[in-house]
């Protein structure tokens, strides 16, 4: 079969089936130049001609990674997924932050009661905010944990809400307490500044490993 090949306007050969798949192999040509044969009614492509299959184009590796499903933002280097210190954050708000607050609750309100007929509204109103801090709190921690695509995002919304939360609830449960005896509403004070102080270094330091930490990154993708 003699081919003839029109390439950039320039019309060449004839050649043979074997030299014509040599100079494709080559890059000499492509599949998609237009070549006739004897008897052909036109000129057609190459590949229709010699029956083969064009390649396929070659696709970006970024846009494999999006038709395969996978954000381009993860990373595969390092772990990923709900485990390490991320299980730790969710254990912390859906056990160990209800166990805490009803231990405090416990604890404390009998003797609330006794003592000052005043400072039992401090701890109504303490107990009402802090509840709703670790009912919401519990929310979070089950959404990451089971696997919300929105993990980052969500923990870093509820550890703003948390830190606030807390100061405002002290803050006004401070609007209680102007008829307690001097020395115990300093004693009050001075817990509600290291309870809050607390509070900082906990925010600071998961805010810092939603921020930081390659498991984060790589299940939740860059920022």
């Amino acid at each position: 079969m003699q081919i003839y090949i029109t390439k950039d306007g320039n019309q060449t050969g004839p050649f043979t089936e074997e030299q014509t798949r040599g100079m494709i192999s080559a890059g000499m040509i492509s599949h998609d130049d237009l070549a006739w044969i004897e008897g052909a009614a036109d000129w057609k492509p190459l590949s229709a001609v010699l029956g083969i299959s064009p390649p396929l184009p070659r696709i970006p590796r970024s846009a494999s990674s999006v038709l395969a499903g996978q954000p381009l933002s993860k990373s595969s280097d390092g772990p990923t997924g709900v485990g390490g210190w991320l299980v730790l954050f969710c254990v912390v708000l859906t056990i160990l932050d209800p166990l805490n607050l009803l231990v405090q609750m416990v604890s404390e309100w009998g003797r609330a009661f006794r003592i000052f007929s005043t400072i039992k509204y401090v701890f109504i109103w303490e107990n009402v905010g802090l509840s709703a801090i670790v009912i919401y709190g519990f929310i979070v921690g089950c959404m990451i944990w089971s696997g919300s695509q929105r993990g980052r995002a969500i923990a870093r919304r509820f550890l703003l809400y948390r830190l606030f939360g807390f100061i405002g609830v002290e803050v006004i449960a401070i609007q209680f307490m102007s008829d307690l005896p001097s020395e115990v509403l300093t004693a009050r004070i001075g817990w509600m500044v290291r309870r809050l102080f607390g509070e900082g270094v906990h925010f600071a330091i998961w805010w810092f490993y939603f921020k930081k930490s390659k498991r984060v990154r790589n299940t939740y993708g860059h920022e």
